[in-house]
């Protein structure tokens, strides 16, 4: 599930997303990424989200999507600098990048959470 608010970028993910194997719905709000979750009742095996939606925090959609399905591994992706970053309580395991995200990394990122295993240096850089 890919959750940002900018319909390119939503596309762009999509494209590449799809162009490797995955099957991805994508949302553009908060409340659109729940209704997408409940769609598919939570089977979303990992979650890519823009931390600022319009109608509230990505993190937050996050933590009301593991009360009601439990844990995603999650991408959690900010134009923010770190220090806005609110993750502590953050559930599963998860990888935070600032945007923009290079497809490399988006790549990375997206395997790893989905098959855990141990992180790639390309997370790191």
């Amino acid at each position: 599930l890919v959750v940002d608010d900018d319909p390119a970028i939503c596309q762009i993910y999509d494209e590449v997303l799809r162009g490797h194997g995955y099957d991805v719905i994508t949302a553009g709000s908060c409340a659109d990424a729940m209704s997408r979750m409940d769609s598919v009742g939570g089977d979303a095996q990992v979650l890519v989200v823009d931390l600022g939606l319009p109608d509230g925090d990505g993190a937050d959609f996050v933590r009301s999507s593991a009360a009601k399905y439990g844990p995603r591994p999650t991408l959690y992706v900010s134009g923010w600098t770190d220090e806005f970053w609110q993750l502590q309580d953050a559930p599963g395991r998860w990888v935070i990048m600032r945007n923009p995200v290079p497809i490399k990394k988006l790549l990375a990122a997206v395997k790893y959470l989905a098959n855990g295993g141990p992180k790639p240096p390309e997370l790191d850089e």
